[in-house]
This record gives structure tokens, C-alpha cells and sequence, in this order.
């Protein structure tokens, strides 16, 4: 749905591309076919696997730290020559700190200051090219906190009352900030994605932390509280072609600031109990369906393991804040994104729509990753 035809003079910068969501998004960018002849990847550390590159296309990696201004301004210099070839530049901000139990200092340091770099940096550069065509950036649904703001019927949509009950919240609160005044100072055309909880082959957090523990025995698919909340989800192929559509999408970057925001979630309605069932018989681990776990116990279980990591030095298996939010009724709203979508007519872009029709085609990957298996 690209407005220019000649799409190997687009060039894509994607940050965080070492990680989880970034190196699919690399992956995705550098397919055939895909409406990106030039991609330029990001991240304090090489990916792990160097992606393939097809005939046609050009890659290249490097490596920065967002929260170095003058680490950022050489990033950026490497794709600024590219203006006199008149390449139209598109940028995914993925990158930062996902870590619901990390300090505000170090929250604010990357998500937020790094993000501000970023801007600075990509403004400075092409301000008076108008080939900056895009800004699209990784949000999350953590912005409107607890999801319980009286009087306010779920699903959220964009204009819930945005109220983080974490730091990580606040942090990328703060980073949409800043993005917003840069769209009206300097005229960026940006667009912000709200994240679901984002789950897929390779992940090694959120869902698939359950997946795991689930596997390995370490964890029987407990039924937590009244189980009636309904969890947020996106499966990362999905969330990469969303970010294409929107980035490419004109209507996403027009209007009040509020036109520029989406919710990236799926279609699904599920509660956690039908999502802990499904999971459960699939990973051959049926939950104890007479049995609800009160919340406080879990969130204590929760404490337990995070102390017992820090007496071991070790990394706890479930981030304390992150298991906060499984607990609650984060239940998001797609109808804007789903009306943009209508209206270009791409319903190619949601391909797991259902939960848990993402869920049996990533399981596979991890069941095989526990009989030791590779992918």
C-alpha cells in the first residue's frame, strides 16, 4: 500500500533489531517483495543470527546506544547520504527497555531520552529534505494502567484515560510525549502504536514464560482470580505488518494528535480462564478447573521467586511487574484499527486475528525447543 511504486528507493531504519520483535521486523523488512530496498538495523549488540539478504536489497547493521546523543547523530549520519539519491526514509522505533521491574532512572534513560535522541537526531537531519516519511513507534497498552478508571466502559480504546501504574508505563507515557511535540513543533509525521502483549516463536518473555515453565513442569496452567478478565494479545507477525500498513498509511499520521494513536491488538475476546484451558490441553498440562488461585496468593509466589533470584544473583523467571499485568482486565479496543483497515481493504494484514489460532501455530516452536530440538 506504498504511495510510491519505485520501492527499492525506500529505505527503513529499524532500532531494538537484536531483539525479539526487531529481528522479525528485520526479517520481514528484507523479504521479496517487500516495500523496502534499503534496511538499516539497530541495537547495542549484533543480532544473534545475520538475516538473509535477497538479490536487490541492501542491509547493513549499526551498532549504537540510543542514549549516547552523539552515538545516535553517527547512526543517523549513515543513512544521511541518502537524501541526495532522493531515498524516502522510514523508521520503526522498537528499541528500548522492556523491564517492568527496572529502575525509573534506567526506564526514563532509554525509553524516554534515548527516544528524544532519536528525534533530535532524525529531525536535524531532514528537515528540509521531506524525505523523512514516517516515525512509527512502539507504544504499549501499560499506558492506561489498571485498566479500572471508573465510569469508563472497556474495551479501551485510544481515548481510555491514560494513567501507567508502573514506571515502565510512565516511561513510554513520556516517550509518546515527546514524539507528539516534535509532530507539532517540527511537523515529524509519526505514527504510535499501542502494543497488546505481543507473543510469538522466539519470544522469551510474557506468554512465552508460561509456555515454558508449563513444559518443564515447573508449572501447572493455575486458574488466577475470578478468571473473567480478558488479556490483551497481538502475535508479532501481525504487530510487523501492522507497523507497515500504518507506516505507509496516510491517514494514520493526519489529524489531532489523538488520530495519530492505534491499539494493536487482535479481534479475540477470550478470558484468561478459556486462554489458561487452551493452553493447558495443548501443552499437555489440564489446569485444575474447580480451583481459582486467589491473585494475592500468585502475586506472592511472584515475590518469592523475584527474592530467591536476588539471593542466587540470578535473573527471576517472571518479571515481578510483568506478572502484575497478567492480572489484569487489560481489555483493548482494535475498532480504529480495524476501520483503516476496512477501508484500504488489506485483510491480509491480521493473519491471527483469533488468540488461539496464534497460539497453535506458535506452540510448535516451543514444544520442540523442550524436546531439544532448534529453530
Amino acid at each position: 500500500m506504498l504511495p510510491h511504486k519505485d520501492s527499492e528507493r525506500n529505505l527503513l531504519l529499524i532500532t531494538g533489531a537484536a531483539g525479539f520483535v526487531g529481528s522479525r521486523a528485520v526479517r520481514y523488512a528484507l523479504k521479496e517483495g517487500s516495500p523496502y530496498g534499503v534496511v538499516v538495523a539497530t541495537d547495542i549488540t549484533r543480532p544473534y543470527e545475520w538475516p538473509q539478504v535477497p538479490e536487490g536489497k541492501t542491509y547493513s547493521f549499526v551498532p549504537a546506544d540510543l542514549t549516547a546523543a552523539k552515538k545516535v547523530a553517527e547512526l543517523v549520519s549513515t543513512i544521511a547520504d541518502y537524501r541526495y539519491h532522493n531515498y524516502r526514509v522510514f523508521v520503526w522505533h522498537i528499541g528500548g527497555l522492556f523491564n517492568y521491574s527496572a529502575s525509573a532512572a534506567d526506564l526514563f534513560k532509554v525509553n524516554v531520552q534515548g527516544t528524544e535522541n532519536l528525534l533530535f537526531a532524525l529531525t536535524e537531519t531532514f528537515k528540509l529534505s521531506q524525505l523523512l516519511k514516517r516515525f512509527v513507534f512502539w507504544s504499549g497498552g501499560v499506558v492506561y494502567g489498571d485498566f479500572n478508571v471508573p465510569y469508563v466502559d472497556l474495551p479501551a480504546t485510544e481515548n481510555y484515560p491514560v494513567a501507567p501504574n508502573n514506571f515502565y508505563g510512565w516511561s513510554k507515557k513520556l516517550a509518546e510525549e515527546r514524539i507528539l511535540f516534535f509532530r507539532k513543533a517540527f511537523g515529524l509525521p509519526v505514527t504510535i502504536m499501542r502494543m497488546a502483549a505481543i507473543y510469538g516463536p522466539g519470544s522469551n518473555y510474557g506468554m512465552a514464560n508460561a509456555f515454558e515453565l508449563q513444559l518443564s513442569g515447573q508449572l501447572s496452567p493455575l486458574l488466577v482470580g475470578n478468571g473473567k478478565g480478558r488479556p490483551a494479545l497481538i502475535h508479532v507477525d501481525d504487530v510487523v505488518r501492522i507497523a507497515d500498513f500504518l507506516g505507509n498509511a496516510p491517514d494514520a499520521c493526519q489529524g489531532k494528535d489523538g488520530d495519530v494513536i492505534y491499539n494493536v491488538v487482535d479481534d479475540s475476546k477470550y478470558t484468561m480462564d478459556q486462554v489458561s484451558i487452551f493452553l493447558g490441553e495443548h501443552l499437555f498440562n489440564t489446569p485444575f478447573r474447580g480451583f481459582h488461585l486467589p491473585k494475592w496468593v500468585l502475586r506472592r509466589l511472584i515475590r518469592r521467586v523475584e527474592q530467591c533470584a536476588k539471593r542466587l544473583n540470578g535473573k527471576p523467571i517472571i518479571d515481578p511487574g510483568l506478572g502484575e499485568m497478567i492480572l489484569l482486565n487489560s481489555h483493548m479496543s482494535n475498532g480504529k484499527l480495524r476501520k483503516l483497515l476496512s477501508y484500504y481493504n488489506r485483510k491480509d494484514v491480521l493473519q491471527y486475528a483469533d488468540s488461539l489460532l496464534g497460539f497453535e501455530a506458535t506452540l510448535p516452536w516451543y514444544i520442540d525447543r523442550a524436546n531439544g530440538g532448534e529453530r
